[in-house]
């Protein structure tokens, strides 16, 4: 073994205390001493020959040489904890967290969830929503549903879905509008998210139909969610995803005006860390959620790796 390696445990420390910028707070998080850690890290030193923190205040900030050493011992012990994670698989039984978008979160993954439940009772999901794409390498999060696929090598992307986008208002708006024509859009409220590929002057140009701007914009949200929830209260019409509706335009609550979607559907992406502990718990979660999107999605894509 390279003698360089046999201060592989001091490079540990030191990394911690570079996060933390604290020799007690990497103690506390490393379950040894403080003392322990300063021998540690003025060992590492010494064969350095370099100083490796400066203390400012309380907290202990990285020297021009310290930053270096960090860049390069923080990326190598994350490959060790993917290699040691890559073998040491877990079992079946335990938890798993999924991250998604709020509206597909709320509206249709946690009212199906309880048949996953069901049919893995060893398995209890943590889900949770968040506008931003997840770190799936954290070792945190292990599988992610959002309109983007994750672009890394060392990350599963499976289209889970697809759905058309149509306007869909209140059956007491249908019946008091009438709509005969789609110009009957022009006397309600117009309803969209910030998503200019789904916006209703967007529609206007596929349709034919003028819409001059902001004297017909009634809302702008920033989620699919809101929307909706806007809608089901009366008011306005919204662009929408039509399987987050699916089961309330079955029963009436809500209805489509007219059938027509915009040219640009709106695609789910599932993805996971193929480097996951948690493969067996992750794959069968995935297997569960492609029947589900076959089954109660209008028009899915067959699930499809890319």
């Amino acid at each position: 073994m390279s003698t360089r390696l046999a201060h592989l445990k001091a490079a540990h420390y030191f990394v911690v205390a570079s996060e933390t910028q604290s020799y007690t707070d990497a103690a506390r998080k490393l379950s040894v001493t403080q003392a322990a850690v300063s021998q540690q890290i003025r060992l590492l030193e010494e064969y350095l020959g370099v100083s490796l923190f400066y203390r400012s205040g309380r907290k202990m900030l990285l020297t021009s040489q310290g930053k270096t050493l960090t860049d390069h011992l923080s990326s190598g012990f994350e490959q060790i904890e993917q290699g040691l994670n890559s073998v040491k698989l877990e079992p079946m039984a335990g938890s798993l967290t999924v991250y998604g978008l709020q509206s597909i979160s709320s509206l249709w993954l946690m009212p199906r969830l309880w048949r996953f439940s069901d049919m893995h009772s060893n398995i209890t999901v943590r889900l949770f929503s968040a506008e931003e794409l997840p770190d799936l390498q954290s070792g945190d999060i292990d599988v992610s549903i959002y309109n983007d696929p994750i672009l890394r090598e060392d990350t599963e992307n499976q289209i889970l879905l697809t759905s058309p986008i149509v306007p869909i208002c209140s059956r007491e708006l249908f019946q008091r509008i009438g709509f005969k024509d789609i110009e009957d859009f022009l006397c309600c409220w117009l309803i969209q998210t910030t998503l200019p590929e789904y916006s209703w002057s967007q529609w206007g140009k596929e349709y034919d139909l003028t819409i001059a701007g902001k004297e017909h914009l009634w809302a702008e949200v920033s989620s699919w969610y809101m929307g909706i929830s806007a809608v089901k209260a009366g008011h306005g019409v919204f662009l929408c995803p039509e399987f987050m509706v699916q089961e309330e335009l079955e029963r009436g609550e809500l209805v489509k005006p007219f059938d027509l979607p915009l040219a640009e559907p709106l695609t789910f992406y599932l993805a996971h860390s193929k480097k996951s502990p948690r493969l067996e718990r992750i794959n069968a979660f995935v297997k569960w959620i492609q029947q589900e999107s076959e089954g109660n999605i209008l028009n899915p894509y067959s699930p499809t790796k890319l």
